[in-house]
């Protein structure tokens, strides 16, 4: 009797190992797990991807807008323009000739915009006491961006001969790139990489009388 139940035990552990094998060599469900280890990574990838490309298409097409509108002031185009017989304002200067320009994917309730003229730099002068020196930071290591805050930034796109400096800013969101970019800004609650695009010129000798600034 004890013999029969050492052989019988001995048999019930013998498929035991015999399972465990098989379980340890079946590849059944191999593609499934595989996929459930990458699938995350895959997808923040993925995500990275298309959220710095936008980046560098929406820094893209605001340089292309900044130098269109650039043109239009140095022109006399914008100075030409009025609402009511009064010089377009800084709202109406951004939703009615910066905001157009934007694709449909960039929101014009997102848009920066900076403009201040100013006369001739002093002659001669060192770097640091001419008007272009108030749009370097600190550090000297970049320019100043516009505030996140119309309000605030200023809007006066000079007279004739006049030099001009326009600034445009645009938050883009970042969420797993935010490792690229230490110096992200926080918008809205969230944070985000602030695009910027400038230009400065000298206005062309038009004939338009501007009194706006």
């Amino acid at each position: 009797m004890i013999e029969r139940v050492n052989k019988v035990s001995f048999r019930g552990a013998l498929a035991r190992t015999r399972n465990c094998a098989n379980f340890l060599h079946d590849s059944r469900g191999v593609a499934a797990v595989e996929f459930g280890l990458i699938a995350l990574p895959f997808l923040l990838l993925v995500l990275a991807i298309l959220e710095y490309s936008y980046g560098n298409f929406a820094q893209s097409r605001l340089d292309a807008v900044v130098q269109q509108t650039s043109r239009e002031i140095m022109t006399g185009y914008v100075q030409d323009q009025s609402v009511a017989g009064k010089p377009l304002d800084a709202n109406q200067f951004r939703t009615q000739i910066i905001c157009p320009k934007l694709p449909a994917i960039m929101s014009c309730a997102d848009l920066y915009v900076d403009v201040q003229s100013f006369d001739a730099p002093a002659g001669g002068g060192a770097p640091t006491t001419t008007p272009y020196a108030n749009y370097v930071n600190a550090t000297k290591s970049g320019l100043v961006p516009p505030a996140l805050d119309n309000s605030k930034n200023a809007y006066c796109v000079g007279g004739a001969k006049k030099y001009v400096v326009i600034r445009v800013a645009y938050p883009t969101p970042v969420i797993t790139t935010a490792a690229l970019f230490p110096s992200y800004s926080t918008y809205k609650g969230r944070k985000s990489r602030v695009v910027t695009s400038v230009a400065t010129f000298k206005n062309e000798p038009f004939p338009t009388a501007y009194a706006g600034c």
